[in-house]
Order: structure tokens, then sequence, then C-alpha cells
């Protein structure tokens, strides 16, 4: 077998090791991405598209990775944050639709256009920019317009929408492609309500209506009526979070890359905020990742993981690449040996309960330095 095949086969394999050139990774499940895209689709009206929300590299799934996972499973369009975001996935040779879904600066609306990126847009001074630009390029910009119904962050405000985007659809340096707003506290019916019945006024005095209609994201596909809307955006729900019957999609591994028999009055990490309180030696694994790879510090000593398929505890203070946890009731532990984070049945949620928080903002945080492996 040539170096070549071989690196081909170790590349295809499901089985460990993964060619990482580290010692921990993200593991992206597409299957369980798949199974996902399913679920959403059965709650949603056959006539009712489904965009996929990709900021934040797929919050850390990799937006690359997952895209033909997601079109093979009926997605019709892709949203983003920001023009890179979308020109990542156009110079990966992505075709699908793609939305960014925030501000776009007027000195990268070129690039937008240039590559059929669709942008959002809500003020006149997007519209002096997009006329500018259409003088020197002579192609008009796909846009939607943001319409501020309660979130009170970014858009146009609702009474003043429909007039607005009228004049727009009569513009000739743009095509007016889509209208959305965004629903801001989707467990608060009244106020969620009172947001549908905004959004209901501006598209009923709408004389031409666009193409694509959109207001509900992930939260809103499960509880709220679609009637008013021909799309959704389907984000966090697409990796395994914010509905029923949803599978998550990120596992998170590393290999043990040293052991030690830790005294019975020795501490472990900064700050020895573990300290051995037995009478004898235990047994302590170090793993390479740490919060550089987005485990918050916060979680020390309170998280647990899974080795073996026993759970072990993580101890002392996680470091910014290393962490360890305890392998003692595991005589046969030995470097090399894989502990599973995040995955069976550790999942985001049970850190985001910890840490107060929510898990889109912990899944985004592993996006930075580690590898990811697509598995199924």
């Amino acid at each position: 077998m040539t170096v070549l095949q071989d690196k081909q086969k170790l590349k295809s394999s499901r089985s460990l090791p993964f060619h990482t050139r580290r010692d921990a990774w993200v593991e992206v499940n597409l299957g369980a991405l798949e199974s996902n895209a399913q679920t959403i689709r059965q709650f949603v009206p056959p006539a009712v598209q489904i965009m996929a929300v990709l900021k934040a590299d797929a919050y850390g799934h990799g937006a690359v990775m997952v895209v033909p996972t997601l079109e093979a499973s009926g997605i019709s369009m892709i949203g983003v944050a920001s023009v890179d975001e979308a020109l990542q996935l156009r110079q990966a040779g992505v075709t699908l639709p793609i939305l960014v879904l925030g501000v776009t600066p007027d000195w990268a609306m070129h690039d937008a256009v240039e590559n059929s990126i669709a942008i959002t847009i809500f003020s006149d001074l997007h519209l002096e920019s997009l006329k500018r630009l259409y003088d020197v390029t002579g192609i008009a910009a796909q846009v939607h317009i943001k319409v501020d119904t309660g979130m009170h962050r970014i858009g146009i405000n609702w009474e003043q929408s429909a007039a607005w985007i009228t004049r727009c659809q009569t513009l000739p340096f743009i095509h007016v492609e889509g209208v959305f707003s965004h629903l801001a506290h989707t467990a608060d019916k009244a106020f969620t309500q009172t947001q549908f019945d905004r959004w209901s006024q501006v598209i009923g005095g709408l004389t031409q209506k666009p193409s694509l209609l959109h207001l509900s994201s992930s939260a809103g596909v499960w509880h709220y009526p679609t009637e008013t809307m021909n799309m959704v955006r389907a984000g966090i729900a697409l990796f395994g979070y914010e509905g029923d019957q949803l599978k998550p999609v990120m596992g998170l591994k590393a290999r043990i890359v040293h052991l030690q028999a830790l005294p019975p009055g020795e501490g472990v990490s900064y700050g020895q905020t573990f300290i051995n309180q037995s009478d004898t030696p235990i047994k302590i694994a170090t793993l390479p990742l740490g919060y550089a790879d987005g485990i918050p510090r916060g979680l020390s000593n309170r998280i647990e993981g899974l080795c073996q398929g026993q759970s072990v505890k993580q101890v002392g203070t996680i470091s910014m690449d290393q962490l360890m946890v305890d392998v003692t009731g595991l005589p046969d532990a030995q470097i090399g040996d894989v502990v599973t984070l995040l995955g069976g049945n550790i999942t985001l949620e049970d850190w985001s309960q910890i840490l107060q928080t929510i898990p889109y903002e912990l899944m985004c945080a592993l996006r930075v330095r580690l590898p990811k492996v697509a598995v199924r």
C-alpha cells in the first residue's frame, strides 16, 4: 500500500485514530444532522421552505462540512452572519442561495453582489450604497428587508416598513427577494402574538409580496403557525437543541496523554482546587484540551466524561490547553484511551445549566481550535 493510499484509508475510516494531528477533536454526527432536518421538515408544511442558519461556522460544527448533508435533506437556502462567512461557502463550491442576516458594511457589498450573496437592508443609507454600487457594476443586488417587530436590534420599524418596502420594490438597482423579522421571546406567548400581529399587518400592507417571507427561527418552528410566511429559519434546532425529538450533532473527545498517581494530600492544576482527600493515591489522566478550545474554566470540578463506558469526574482547574480527569475506577486506563466529554448522555444542555447560559454560547466557543471529524 502506498503512502497516499494509506492516508486515504485513514481519512475515510470511521474508527480511531482520526488523522487530526491533535489528540482532541469535535465529532460532527451527520446522521443526527440529517435526522434533525427530517424532524423539522415534518413540523413545517410542505410549501414552506427551510433556511439553514449556519452562523459562526455552523455553530462550531463546520459550515462547509455540513452543507452537503443539509442540501440533500431539502434545505433550500443558507443564512450566515457576515459576508466573510458567505464567501467561505462560495469558495468551497456551495451554490445554494445565501443570505447575510446581519448588517453588511458598504465596503463589503461589492463582494456580496459579485458572488450572488443576498444581503439584509433596512435603511436609506443602505439604498444609497447599493445605488452607487449599481452605477459601477450594473448588477442589481439581491436583498431581504429586515422589519423590526419587537426585537429592537436591527431593522426598519414595523409601522413604517410597508411603505418603505413598496418603495424599494420600484428601485432598479435592487431586487427585493424577501422580507423577514425575528421573534424576541418565544416563551412569552402574549408578546410573540404581538409580533405576529405586527408582522401580519406589514405583510397585509404590501400590494406585491416578495417571493420569500420568513419570521420564525428554531424556537418558533414548533409552537407557532406559518400561514403568514413561506420560509422558516432553522439554526440551533438542526444541531439538536431548541426542540423535541432532536439529536445533538456535536461530540467532544480527547485521548489520554498522561497518567499519574496523585498522592494523598496533593492537589491538581492551578490553585489546587482539587485535593486528594483519600488515604491512598488516586489515578489522574491528562487530556490535551482546555478553555482555549472552548471549555469554560467555570466548569472546573463540575463536569464528567466517559471512558471505557464508565463515568469519570473532571478534577482541578481547567487550564488553557489541558484538563484532568480522575480515572481511579479504571485500573486498565492507559495513554491513548478516548474520553468523551460531549456525547452519549452528556450534552451541552448539561454544561449550560451549570453555567446558567445557553447551549448556543458553548457550542460556538468550541469552534476555535479543535479539528472536526465527520461521523455517522
